[in-house]
């Protein structure tokens, strides 16, 4: 099979593109990447060609009447859940362990996460607008009661997903689809939550720093911090400081 390409945008700005990006990473699925310019005219010839909603992700791969088109994260999880790896995105587990198929224990948990993946998918929409994921970047909001509604919803989400867990555990125990979509919220309190007065339970401290010393999340983060565009549409607060080469 070609190897899939994953078309994504700026590394500093697009939420989605890390969702899959970090998913593609943490299941050893290889791939070849290409970034965009988000809201740029050098963007629109590859977005005509591979994206139908002129967005990124995308994710691509094979030839004429058997190329494989998939857009959206989610539907790019579950493809990739379906065809590109033997390890399952929603237990982290190998789908050839049987045993962990008949597990009731195993089920709930899949059905867990399988659940938050989509409600972050779909809603939290208060901490996604007045949040937008900026990484080099330290920033001062006023946020609203919505915002702070999901907040206080994701921080109960990693409480319960990590109740009897070793301290440095991802959602699931197992790196799974749930951690992947979860990270451009860490980025986000990193961004906002200290700088704008918001205090982060200790379950929610100690998750960030397992994802922040997410080796592949490291390696995003480093590349983020190369860039050197700034984009408005994604710049939220009162800035007040800045780290990468916008800081020299």
């Amino acid at each position: 099979m070609q190897k899939p390409l994953l078309i994504i945008g700026n590394k500093n700005y697009s939420s989605w593109s890390l969702r899959a990006w970090l998913l593609l990473k943490a299941f050893n699925i290889d791939f070849d990447e290409q970034l965009i310019e988000l809201f740029h005219p050098s963007a629109t010839a590859i977005l005509d060609e591979h994206a139908p909603t002129g967005k990124v992700p995308v994710l691509v791969y094979g030839q004429d009447d058997e190329k494989v088109t998939v857009w959206d994260t989610l539907a790019i999880a579950i493809h990739a859940n379906d065809y590109l790896t033997e390890l399952d995105l929603w237990t982290g587990l190998k789908k050839s362990d049987t045993d962990a198929k008949s597990d009731t224990s195993t089920r709930i948990n899949s059905a867990y996460c399988q659940s938050i993946v989509a409600e972050m998918h779909s809603g939290l929409t208060g901490i996604r607008s007045e949040m937008p994921m900026n990484i080099r970047a330290t920033a001062k909001i006023q946020p609203s009661n919505a915002c702070l509604n999901d907040i206080a919803r994701i921080e109960d989400i990693f409480a319960d997903c990590l109740k009897n867990r070793a301290t440095d555990s991802y959602l699931f125990g197992s790196f799974t689809a749930a951690d992947a979509f979860f990270a451009p919220v860490i980025l986000r309190l990193q961004t906002y939550a200290n700088a704008s007065g918001i205090v982060l339970k200790s379950t929610t401290k100690q998750y960030c720093e397992t994802i922040l010393n997410d080796p592949y999340l490291q390696a995003w983060r480093e590349a983020a911090l190369e860039e050197t565009r700034v984009i408005k549409e994604d710049e939220a607060g009162e800035i007040l400081s800045v780290v990468g080469v916008l800081a020299d």
